[in-house]
């Protein structure tokens, strides 16, 4: 598995497209009469595109306090561990949520130690810290009454390192997620070869078409 890679050049790329609209994820939270939050990473919160269309969809309020550069595990100059989506988690209000909607990871590869892996037991040592955390999660949406439990997995980009990152975490989640309780949300099959249309300049974030694709995916899996 080749992992002679630049992932924090693609951190770094993404800085300047995140760094200016972080401030979309600083409102969004603690709706009056809302069951459903989303937390996580800028796939939610950069357009803030998924949030929205699934309000509209669903014809109610959803909290977010997604934020972009967000890590599971750390931080970096773009959010800092205070905002790393555990504490995004912990530190929003859950009365009357019984809903979760979450991603991440991404950035604990793209800004995070796993941007430092050259090889394969690395990446694998980071993506089990990182589903250790959202194990943990789990335990506590559990303890609060959560009743339903969504991750958004990340799509396919045109890097093929990525990718095989994203197939290892991909193939975990399949595997483990169902005894948690945990409904996984695939996003590559239906990326396949739309990648020019569903993935902005960046390489990295969902255009508008995109992201009513992962809204779609979304309610598809709601219950």
């Amino acid at each position: 598995m080749p992992l002679n890679i630049s992932l924090k050049t693609l951190g770094i790329l993404a800085i300047a497209s995140v760094v200016s609209v972080n401030a979309w994820a600083l409102g969004g939270g603690g709706s009056s009469g809302a069951s459903k939050m989303i937390i996580g990473d800028s796939i939610f919160a950069l357009s803030g595109d998924i949030h929205r269309n699934l309000e509209r969809a669903l014809d109610e309020s959803i909290d977010s306090y997604a934020r972009s550069g967000c890590q599971m595990n750390g931080g970096s100059l773009i959010c800092s561990r205070r905002y790393a989506v555990p504490n995004q988690y912990a530190n929003a209000s859950k009365r009357g949520i019984d809903t979760v909607i979450m991603n991440g990871g991404g950035n604990d590869f793209l800004l995070g130690d796993g941007g430092d892996c050259q090889t394969r037991q690395c990446v694998e040592d980071v993506l089990m810290g990182i589903e250790q955390t959202i194990a943990g999660m789990v335990s506590d949406m559990r303890r609060d009454g959560i009743e339903e439990i969504l991750f958004l997995g990340y799509y396919d980009t045109n890097d093929s390192a990525n990718n095989q990152i994203n197939e290892l975490s991909t193939a975990y989640k399949v595997a483990n997620y169902p005894a948690l309780g945990i409904k996984l949300v695939e996003t590559r099959e239906a990326f396949r070869g739309n990648e020019s249309r569903y993935i902005s300049a960046d390489g990295i974030h969902p255009t508008s078409a995109g992201s009513r694709v992962l809204s779609d995916l979304i309610l598809q899996t709601l219950d």
